[in-house]
């Protein structure tokens, strides 16, 4: 039984040795190729155990075809196994024999057993391994026990099964097991060296074909691979580079740079790029990136694996790029260079232009010349707003435009807007009214003169388009916001609007209004002027304060402009000066004014000199350096462009005088409003800077702050508190209410002076009357109550107690479609005729008429 056995271990070392041969050298054969020789191997060794079979008793053997039948099907394919089993079944019918039927279907079944369990491992994704090997064994088993149930009698397949059951459950199971693990290392050693050789093949490709040159450096600096990309960049052979080290291709000035870029490099370090210059065979030199990794080879040596690419054209597009943006910046610095030159020379005439008309309007003119003078000084003031316009759309185009946040006073913001363009709304017969929302905070923390900026231009443009009726200019918070008593509210998100009743602006129209240049339609610009920056320069500035702008209208009806901004809640600020109007100075001092123009010197000399101030001239920076050696000034006005010496030149000169002459206040008067220009003023050593044209109360308030730099002084409150529906508006009054506020209306008329107010209470009359017809012509409640709400504030700005209490009564009838709203329409057209004659009555006591008004 011994020898038998070594017999069919030496078959299956021959079957492995076949197997080998197949797999390993069959690299040009098809695969029916390999199935058709690997089942001859596997039939010869079944034959062979067929013929030296293992002998467990008298006429009892055992042999290995099942499982080389089997095994054929797992490591051969079906076709393999087709061929065992056929051979193996045939040479069982040419011996014969009681067992031939019995053989024959052990063949058979074997075959089956095989093809079955190799299309369910490979479809339960199974990989072969000792369990599923041995488990295949005992399947084997079962299947060659269950055809001794062919022999003939059941009385001999029992003996048999009695007899070779344990040799068959032993020898079958461990004889698959044993051949097929042979097997399945062979196979596992090949697919691993099949695997291998594809990566190195895969890789091999890449480096091969890549564009970029790839190589390999051991720790000493030489090449020891270097892809064949090298030909297509340097011009070598990699056989050329290869053993030697790199570092002879490097220009010499990026020497130094490569070896600190070495220096650190060890196993585990991150990678290095860096851009150098490498030599091309013909001689000149390229840019290229190298980006290296240490690491460690094969060999377990520390190497270097390293990708180059050409970087040439990169490198000269930034060259390109780098000229194309200094070039850019140079214009650039020309622009602001010639906007700073405009600025000054437009500014400067301007100066002389301006001041002498407000020095004219000081003295005794006809009624006739005091117009003209004033449609001058008008003029004057219109250029230099479009001025103001360019530069401030150029600062805010070039990044360059500083916002100066401080603590301000919101509420007396919005009345000084509100003021200033009261004369031009009444000259036009318009209403201007203002609504202060009563959670508005009153300090809040921004950039007080944008803010105006923005508030004037939007009401500016509001009085300008508008032909009748009225401007509204509102201030709210944004809901769920508020600044009651005891609550922290830390930014306040503010609404500024301004409602007309102007010709409205199409919804095609809309979409072009915060463009540059841009009035809606080219007709406006015909009509009323302008540059068209106003709106986009507002829009600018809104969000640069971290806001936005918009607006909402509709044609023949009106337009409401608004923006919302972030401003942060702020306690009372203190300011340096108190506030001035017509007072005189502090003292009276002695200055030193430094100005080339004669127009500019007579101008500010005589606001001045006026003030109560004593004024010497210096002609140029040289005559002022002079005149602070040998006299002793109190402030200095500095002009910044004079002959042979500039302001700033001056200013530096007398800051080395030392002593009290050094350190006097020095004022800047220039006409370059742009920041640049401004901040080296302060930086050459000046105290602080008035902008060209001279407005008189702008000089005298900057000359006082310095002469009494010491002080220090606040704003006074407010005696009362605004109330919160409207300027001026009205509270809640009792049935009795008189027909006039007398209070309101001297208050009224000492804001808007007698010149203003006659037309501001005619027009406001003819709009009361006018809404008054319009609810009585109105075909419904809600009309009717929109004209209504109007009518409280209107009333109340005059101090029109009764008319404002019925309109508010006829408001809420109409919004809750009262039965009394047809009375109280008649009670309030008898209100609007006592109001009437209440007023009619009333103004020439303040000096003043008025028109009567339906």
């Amino acid at each position: 039984m011994a020898y038998d056995l070594a017999e069919n271990i030496a078959a299956s070392a021959f079957v492995v040795l076949a197997y080998t041969f197949l797999i390993r050298r069959s690299g040009g054969w098809s695969i029916y190729t390999r199935q058709i020789v690997f089942g001859a191997v596997m039939a010869l060794t079944a034959i062979f155990s067929m013929v030296h079979p293992i002998h467990i008793g008298p006429g009892i053997f055992i042999d290995a075809r099942a499982p080389l039948v089997g095994l054929s099907a797992l490591f051969g394919g079906p076709l393999s196994s087709a061929i065992t089993a056929v051979t193996v079944a045939g040479y069982r019918i040419y011996l014969g024999g009681v067992g031939m039927e019995a053989g024959v279907a052990n063949a058979l079944l074997s075959f089956l057993t095989g093809i079955g369990f190799a299309m369910w491992s490979k479809r339960r994704g199974m990989a072969m391994g000792v369990g599923s090997l041995l488990g295949f064994g005992l399947l084997l088993t079962l299947v060659s026990t269950s055809t001794l149930l062919l022999l003939p009698s059941w009385e001999l397949a029992l003996q048999v099964g009695q007899r070779t059951a344990p040799a068959l459950l032993a020898i079958i199971p461990l004889g698959t097991l044993f051949l097929g693990g042979l097997l399945l290392r062979e196979q596992r050693h090949h697919d691993a060296e099949r695997r291998l050789g594809e990566s190195e093949a895969r890789y091999r490709l890449l480096a091969d074909n890549a564009t970029d040159m790839i190589l390999e450096m051991k720790a000493d600096g030489a090449v020891r691979y270097l892809s064949p990309s090298v030909r297509d960049i340097l011009g070598h052979d990699p056989a050329e580079i290869v053993g030697s080290a790199p570092a002879n291709l490097l220009h010499p000035d990026d020497l130094e740079s490569a070896a600190l870029a070495f220096a650190g490099l060890q196993p585990g370090s991150p990678p290095v790029t860096f851009t150098h210059r490498l030599r091309h065979r013909d001689g000149h030199y390229l840019w290229v990136e190298s980006s290296m990794r240490p690491t460690v080879g094969s060999d377990g040596r520390f190497v270097v694996v390293g990708v180059v690419r050409d970087v040439t054209e990169r490198k000269r597009y930034e060259e390109e790029l780098s000229a194309a943006r200094a070039e850019a910046e140079a214009a650039n610095r020309v622009k602001s260079e010639f906007l700073a030159s405009m600025s000054h020379e437009i500014r400067t005439p301007l100066n002389g232009v301006i001041g002498f008309a407000d020095l004219l309007l000081g003295t005794e003119l006809t009624a006739e010349q005091r117009q003209y003078v004033s449609l001058q000084r008008e003029a004057g003031r219109g250029l230099l707003a479009i001025i103001g316009d360019i530069l401030d759309y150029s600062k805010i185009e070039a990044g360059k435009l500083e916002l100066d946040e401080r603590a301000f006073d919101l509420h007396r913001l919005l009345r000084d807007c509100r003021d200033l363009m009261s004369n031009a709304a009444s000259q036009k017969g318009l209403l201007l009214q203002l609504s202060l929302g009563g959670t508005v905070p009153r300090y809040v923390r921004g950039d007080e003169a944008r803010i105006r900026q923005i508030l004037l231009n939007l009401v500016g443009n509001a009085v300008k388009f508008t032909e009748r009726g009225s401007v509204l200019v509102s201030a709210g918070l944004l809901s769920g916001q508020g600044t009651g008593e005891g609550e922290a509210v830390p930014a306040a998100h503010v609404r500024l609007s301004v409602s007309d009743t102007g010709p409205g602006i199409p919804a095609a129209d809309q979409g072009n209004l915060f463009q540059r240049f841009s009035q809606g339609d080219r007709s406006t610009t015909r009509r009323y002027g302008g540059t068209g920056l106003g709106l986009i320069i507002s829009k600018q500035l809104s969000e640069l304060m971290g806001g936005h702008i918009g607006v909402q209208s509709s044609p023949g009806v009106g337009s409401t402009f608004w923006f919302e901004l972030p401003l942060p809640v702020a306690t009372a600020p203190g300011l340096p000066a108190v506030e001035r109007k017509d007072a005189a100075p502090t003292r009276s001092a002695r200055i030193l004014l430094a100005e080339d123009v004669p127009m500019n010197q007579i101008v500010t000399s005589s606001i001045l000199c006026k003030a109560g101030h004593t004024v010497e001239v210096a002609e140029d920076g040289i005559l002022a350096v002079e005149a602070m050696r040998r006299g002793t000034f109190d402030l200095v006005l500095m002009d910044m462009q004079m002959p042979r010496m500039d302001g700033l030149q001056a200013t530096a000169a007398i800051r080395q005088l030392g002593g009290r002459r050094g350190a006097v206040p020095i004022i800047a008067l220039t006409a370059n409003a742009l920041t640049d220009q401004l901040q080296l003023c302060l930086d050459v050593g000046m105290n602080d800077h008035v902008t060209k044209p001279i407005e008189r109360d702008t000089l005298l308030s900057a000359v006082d702050r310095w002469l009494d730099a010491g002080a220090d002084g606040a704003l006074p409150e407010e005696d009362a508190v605004e109330e919160a529906t409207v300027l001026a508006g009205v509270a809640t009054v009792s049935d009795s209410a008189p027909v006039l506020n007398r209070a309101t209306l001297d208050t009224l008329a000492e804001t808007l002076g007698a010149d203003v107010l006659p037309r501001f209470i005619a027009g406001t009359l003819a709009e009361l009357a006018l809404r008054a017809d319009r609810i009585s012509e109105a075909d419904s409640s809600k009309a009717a109550a929109a004209d209504a709400h109007a009518m409280v504030s209107l009333a109340g700005n005059v101090g029109l107690l009764e008319l404002s209490r019925t309109a508010r009564k006829l408001q809420h009838a109409c919004e809750h479609q009262w039965p009394d709203e047809p009375v109280l329409k008649l009670e309030l057209r008898d209100a609007v005729n006592r109001a009437s004659s209440a007023l009619q009555a009333a103004l020439p006591t303040l000096g003043v008429a008025v028109e009567t008004a339906r």
